[in-house]
């Protein structure tokens, strides 16, 4: 018998082999959490920004300025940059979907699979520096009403970004190991 790692993927032996289900229920498991996670941001988005009077007052306080003379537009004016954003992390947990349903079929294509891991890291990094840059926008926005000396350009990078960063570096990376090692074993296999 084969081991695991000699197996070729498309036999009848890895389409029955153990790891191909853990894999499976471990893609599932992540279909799971990503899309809990786009639905948890949306829901604290809306949540934070449709209760106008707590925006106000809370964000008011943060730059240190009297919002409540803002006008219904600069109040839903942050709510539409977070959705902008938000729909970004969408097209991102929607090719981490498309990633997890290649490597989990017993016959696929690798190279596809690490395109759509690619994609997930650009879409997930996109989305953080989306966010990151949103962030003085939304407070000038928010007091655009003021005078012009009393506006504000607030700067906010937390150390969850910079963790966030680094998780999408990381998954490029790995999406491009995936292709590079795609690629030696197809000029191994042309040799044998």
């Amino acid at each position: 018998m084969q081991a695991a790692e000699e197996l070729p993927l498309g036999s009848s032996k890895a389409h029955h082999h153990p790891a191909l289900g853990k894999l499976q229920r471990l893609g599932f498991l992540m279909r799971l959490l990503s899309a809990g996670y786009a639905a948890w941001v949306l829901w604290l988005i809306l949540s934070r920004r449709l209760d106008t009077e707590r925006l106000l007052q809370g964000y008011g306080r943060y730059i240190e300025r009297d919002l409540h003379t803002a006008a219904v537009w600069q109040q839903y004016a942050p709510l539409a940059l977070d959705l902008v954003t938000w729909t970004v992390l969408l097209m991102a947990v929607v090719q981490c979907w498309k990633f997890l349903h290649q490597v989990s079929q017993p016959f696929t294509s690798f190279n596809l699979a690490a395109h759509h891991l690619s994609l997930c890291a650009w879409y997930a990094s996109a989305c953080q520096g989306i966010s990151i840059l949103m962030r003085p926008l939304q407070s000038y926005l928010l007091t655009f009403h003021l005078a012009a000396d009393e506006q504000v350009w607030k700067w906010l990078f937390r150390p969850e970004d910079l963790l966030t960063i680094m998780f999408c570096l990381a998954l490029l990376m790995f999406a491009y190991v995936f292709t590079w090692t795609m690629e030696v074993a197809e000029e191994n296999r042309s040799f044998v």
